[in-house]
């Protein structure tokens, strides 16, 4: 099949990418890319750190910077990904650029339901669209283009999580789990669609919001990989509607919000581990 991938110019993504590729190799795939999810304007100061730690620290500064020195050494750079269970043999990741000098498409895209982010997305012709952080919802133009639907995987419980960062919302609500949904997207709703499958994990509240966040997402990326193999074989996809009478929205963080979050000792990040996880990146 030909898979388009939507996804954003973070690290989760980017793990997110490279377990997608690396375990559907017999697809071909395209990935197309938003710069960031929800607005830009007026973001309180600990969101616009949180962006650093996600985006640029990893896609403006080490990836580019592994690119230069692979160029200069004439090797390839790799890591082991971070999201794999303890004991298994991983697959090495490759940064956005890398997987451009693998063959695949990589498109930069502002709009999906319309414009040139349309155009490239017709001239993707996917049979399948798989959504992962994506900073647009879809609307009817886009859900139209692949022969067999989207499937996105929600970074939060449906539907009482619906919206951004579920995470944040849930540890500030002190929830004992947090997780993701894989689900249809089936209109322009936001987070509405049909549930394929829900992946709760126990809340580390030892660990920092970024940590939680990437943990959730590896149980998803399998049931999302194994949905795409069902798809393929011609296999019906059994799912169930969402309950609206328990849906909650959650949107960017207040500073109300962030505020009380930072009082009960809540981190956004701890340092060790982001370097831990940035050495992962450098020559083995």
């Amino acid at each position: 099949m030909r898979i388009t991938l939507l996804c954003n110019l973070d690290i989760a993504s980017n793990l997110a990418a490279n377990r997608l590729i690396t375990a559907l190799p017999e697809h071909h795939f395209s990935v197309l890319m938003t710069a960031q999810v929800g607005g830009k304007n007026h973001r309180p100061k600990a969101l616009e750190a949180l962006s650093f730690y996600e985006n640029t620290l990893f896609t403006e500064i080490l990836f580019p910077a592994l690119i230069s020195g692979q160029k200069a050494s004439g090797k390839e750079v790799f890591v082991k990904e971070t999201c794999d269970k303890k004991g298994d043999e991983t697959p090495r990741l490759l940064t956005f650029g890398a997987m451009q000098q693998r063959g695949i498409d990589i498109h930069p895209v502002s709009e999906i339901n319309e414009g040139n982010g349309l155009s490239v997305l017709e001239r993707c012709q996917p049979d399948l669209i798989l959504s992962v952080r994506f900073g647009r919802i879809l609307k009817t133009p886009a859900l139209d283009v692949p022969n067999h639907g989207v499937l996105n995987l929600h970074s939060g419980l449906l539907p009482q999580y619906r919206g951004i960062m579920a995470t944040f919302w849930a540890m500030l609500r002190d929830e004992s789990h947090i997780g993701c949904t894989l689900h249809r997207i089936q209109d322009g709703g936001i987070d509405t669609g049909d549930i394929l499958s829900t992946h709760p994990i126990k809340t580390d509240y030892n660990l920092s919001y970024f940590d939680n966040m990437l943990a959730i997402y590896p149980a998803g990326l399998d049931a999302m990989i194994a949905a795409t193999k069902r798809i393929a074989d011609s296999v019906a996809l059994v799912s169930i509607p969402q309950n609206d009478t328990q849906a909650n929205y959650y949107g960017l963080p207040d500073p109300a919000s962030i505020s009380l979050f930072e009082q009960k000792g809540h981190r956004w990040v701890i340092h060790s581990n982001l370097i831990s996880l940035a050495q992962r990146f450098f020559p083995q």
